[in-house]
């Protein structure tokens, strides 16, 4: 799978972002041989990446953040982690760089994030996971995998589509391929998450509770609740915080 092309897909609001970022990763620098599907102007994550769907030319397909950089590692690891998925005949739905389940403290997958530095548990080898962070989703073209077209914004799409693949009788995974996710952190979740997050909720209500980056989906909405509070409480006490930014150059973390 080692000279495996792949389809990468991005939704994109900023292309300056894009060109110091995803564009900067060594294996999507020039004479590369990857299909790069730009989506612009969409309203929601689902309908940009099912155009993407639509447009691949390839098997495998990756939907990426735009602040995402990839290290020269980064394509071994994915090559190694559909080889180990190959060699064992084993149905995958979803892949992603970092995952949740229920006894996943701390995630799994090791990445480096703005503001959280590094995170996540490292993997040996590909490990069942029930939800992925959206900055990076893997899928096949053949597995017939979409996005919900009616679920709205940029959040939570991640869980949705690996909901999808379970309820199809497939299993998703993180795997090891350590990539920097150069983001401007979020001191509060905006109103468009929790939209997602109802959305989702019931329409995968004989799932819950659902395990995610962010947090737990549950009947009673226990996490949803206390992150609220939380919020609410910093702000009445006038506990600002600073939001940190992008950095430069993400290749510096490197170093």
């Amino acid at each position: 799978m080692s000279d495996e092309n792949y389809t990468f897909a991005v939704a994109v609001n900023n292309k300056e972002t894009l060109r110091k970022n995803l564009f900067l990763s060594p294996g999507l620098q020039e004479n590369h041989n990857h299909q790069v599907l730009i989506k612009e102007n969409y309203p929601s994550a689902s309908l940009a990446y099912n155009s993407a769907i639509d447009e691949a030319q390839n098997e495998i397909i990756i939907f990426i953040h735009q602040d995402i950089y990839l290290p020269e590692t980064w394509f071994s690891d994915i090559s190694r982690c559909l080889s180990y998925l190959e060699e064992r005949q084993i149905n995958w739905g979803v892949l992603g760089c970092f995952g949740s389940r229920k006894d996943a403290n701390g995630g799994l997958g090791r990445v480096y994030t703005t503001g959280l530095g590094l995170h996540g548990n490292k993997l040996n080898e590909p490990e069942p996971v029930e939800t992925l962070d959206e900055i990076i989703l893997i899928i096949k073209k053949s597995s017939e995998l979409r996005f919900d077209p009616s679920l709205p914004h940029f959040h939570l799409y991640g869980a949705d589509l690996c909901m999808s693949a379970k309820d199809s009788g497939m299993t998703n995974f993180a795997f090891q391929g350590f990539c920097i996710h150069n983001t401007n952190q979020l001191l509060s979740l905006p109103k468009e998450f929790y939209d997602c997050y109802s959305y989702v909720k019931r329409k995968w209500i004989k799932f819950l509770p659902m395990y995610t980056s962010c947090l737990t989906i549950s009947r009673f909405d226990k996490e949803l609740y206390q992150k609220k509070i939380c919020e609410f409480s910093e702000k009445a006490l006038g506990k600002r915080k600073v939001p940190l930014h992008r950095i430069d150059d993400p290749r510096s973390v490197l170093y």
